[in-house]
């Protein structure tokens, strides 16, 4: 009883020392990956901000909603390259023997791993089936607002912006204010018929009405020009504030693609399309807990040949494996292959590998001892 209580709390230690190793090269490895994804698409809004179509306000907004949206391809990435990583050094530095001289095999190991990866696919379950497509259908509807929306964020300094359809109205800026909620030298033309109305102003700035709704763009200190190009017959007024109303806007629905739908309505479709998203989502934890699996059979080394010393063959197995999902998933919709096989022979030729691997590196006779004791006992 007391070795068997020894054994037990010497498991405990060795499980929260390898869980914290590889949370630790998961946070750096994911801290990375996030860095090269947000700065790109932090670029990207910032661009799309600077042209007009969106408002600076919502950047961050559409950044965190597309951040959220990837972390279930991002994490199963991460959990790879470190789990890699964490046992890559285990065996560097000759840990990995210490801890099978004390009594801790590979089985025991394997055990306490089948445990964190399973936790983390879990996650990554949750955010593949609701948090991603919900993420994503709203950053979309985000981005038909903003670009519905006639707001002064949106106005460009040096570029004509259209502000009514209707009456054809485009209004031209020499500067913006830093928080874009003034402009200054300021002109308007509109079309009404042959009928052309000219502005001229200062600054303006965007107000609404609280009775009605209804938004105007407000000019001061200014002139308008109203009448038909080529006679001379123009009427000019001065006037120190002026206004003109701004159509509501439209917002156009933008082309939805599968990563907006919901899981519920995926799995109730009769779309092949739709079928293979499903499918595709279902197989994301999946893929997560056997490329965890993999990583860590791929990692062992001996201390001469270094951490790193697999670490192609690593990227190698993770590109194959992805890449042979992705050709699945193009499969199934096109019909090539039926929406129930889908990707599922592609885990268990992955299962098969890591079964080939555990033969290769620890075989089964610990399976028959440990049968063998249990009868004795």
């Amino acid at each position: 009883m007391p070795s068997s209580a020894g054994v037990g709390f010497k498991s405990l230690v060795i499980e929260r020392y390898l869980t914290k190793e590889i949370l630790h090269n998961l946070l750096a490895v994911l801290a990375v990956i996030l860095l090269i994804f947000m700065g790109r698409y932090f670029a990207r809004y910032l661009g799309w901000a600077a042209e007009g179509f969106i408002s600076g306000s919502i950047v961050f907004d559409l950044l965190v909603l597309r951040t959220l949206s990837a972390m279930n391809l991002i994490i199963p990435f991460g959990l790879y390259i470190a789990i890699f990583l964490a046992f890559g050094r285990l065996y560097k530095d000759s840990e990995m023997t210490a801890l099978s001289a004390s009594g801790i095999g590979p089985q025991r190991i394997l055990r306490s791993m089948f445990w964190l990866t399973l936790s983390v696919s879990a996650v990554v379950a949750v955010l593949s089936l609701l948090v991603s497509p919900w993420s994503f259908e709203k950053a979309l509807q985000i981005q038909e607002r903003a670009e519905a929306s006639g707001r002064l964020e949106g106005v460009l300094a040096g570029h004509f912006n259209r502000v009514n359809a209707k009456r054809k109205a485009v209004i031209y800026v020499e500067g913006v204010s830093e928080d874009r909620k003034r402009i200054s030298n300021v002109f308007v033309q509109m079309s009404d018929g042959n009928t052309l109305d000219i502005y001229s102003a200062k600054s303006a700035f965007y107000d609404r009405s609280d009775t009605t709704g209804e938004r105007y763009i407000v000019l001061s200190e200014g002139h308008r020009y109203v009448g038909i190009p080529g006679e001379a017959d123009f009427r000019i007024q001065s006037y120190e504030k002026s206004a003109f109303r701004v159509e509501p806007p439209k917002i156009v629905e933008k082309n939805r693609t599968q990563r907006a739908l919901s899981s519920t309505e995926l799995m109730r479709s009769t779309d092949v399309k739709d079928r293979a998203e499903f499918y595709w989502r279902l197989s994301l934890p999946l893929s997560t807990f056997l490329l965890a699996m993999l990583a860590m059979l791929l990692s062992k080394t001996s201390p001469r040949r270094g951490r790193f010393a697999k670490l192609f063959l690593a990227i190698l197995v993770l590109v194959i494996y992805n890449n042979m999902v992705t050709v699945s998933r193009s499969w199934v919709e096109r019909g090539v292959l039926p929406p129930e096989l889908g990707m599922w022979y592609v885990h268990i030729i992955a299962f098969t590998a890591i079964v080939f691997f555990l033969y290769r590196q620890i075989g089964f006779s610990w399976m028959r001892q440990r049968k063998q004791i249990l009868r004795t006992s």
